[in-house]
């Protein structure tokens, strides 16, 4: 039996790139996405990776279809939280309302999927790969909400692993430089 995996923002650039590779690994493979239906589709239908529309950043929105990839898939054993955003612009200049909005892409969407997911994988084991970025051990000028998210999201991740170790539950970032994601597909 395949085993199931879950990539977040799994069907375009570096989502893209792990949702086919793990689909030729043999993976049953859930890809979500939050806009561009047709794109959505179209990838589904060339690749065979499953689709789920949510917005990971949507708590009710995590639940409800996690619980649909599981009833369709199976158990999800491999976790890639991929999806995230940027903002550009000086740090104490930046709206509240865009702040909220990188921290709740880039880490609390991040917790709320780890959370839906990891009950299911204690005691059977599974992966969660959080993707992260090099700006997360950098100050940039003009990217500080995304640093510090990362940074965040690369010290959750840190915590988890070993809150998870004991349920056979590995935890890792993947941590990215610059990506030209047009050459991954």
């Amino acid at each position: 039996m395949s085993r199931v995996a879950l990539v977040t923002g799994g069907t375009s650039g570096i989502g893209e790139a792990i949702s086919l590779r793990l689909k030729k690994e043999g993976y049953k493979v859930a890809a979500s996405y939050v806009s561009r239906d047709e794109d959505a589709q179209n990838f589904m239908k060339k690749t065979g990776v499953h689709v789920y529309k949510f917005d990971v950043a949507i708590f009710d929105q995590c639940s409800e279809k996690i619980k649909e990839i599981e009833k369709d898939l199976g158990p999800i054993e491999v976790l890639i939280n991929n999806a995230g955003v940027a903002w550009t612009g000086e740090l104490l200049a930046m709206p509240l309302e865009s702040w909220q909005w990188v921290m709740q892409m880039n880490l609390t969407s991040v917790f709320q999927v780890c959370k839906e997911v990891v009950p299911a994988m204690r005691g059977k084991g599974g992966w969660i790969i959080n993707v992260s970025s090099h700006d997360a051990r950098n100050a940039f000028p003009q990217w500080g909400a995304y640093c510090i998210s990362k940074a965040a999201l690369e010290s959750f991740t840190r915590c988890l692993a070993i809150e998870e170790r004991s349920n056979s539950i590995r935890a890792c970032t993947l941590t990215l430089g610059a990506v030209n994601t047009l050459s991954l597909i």
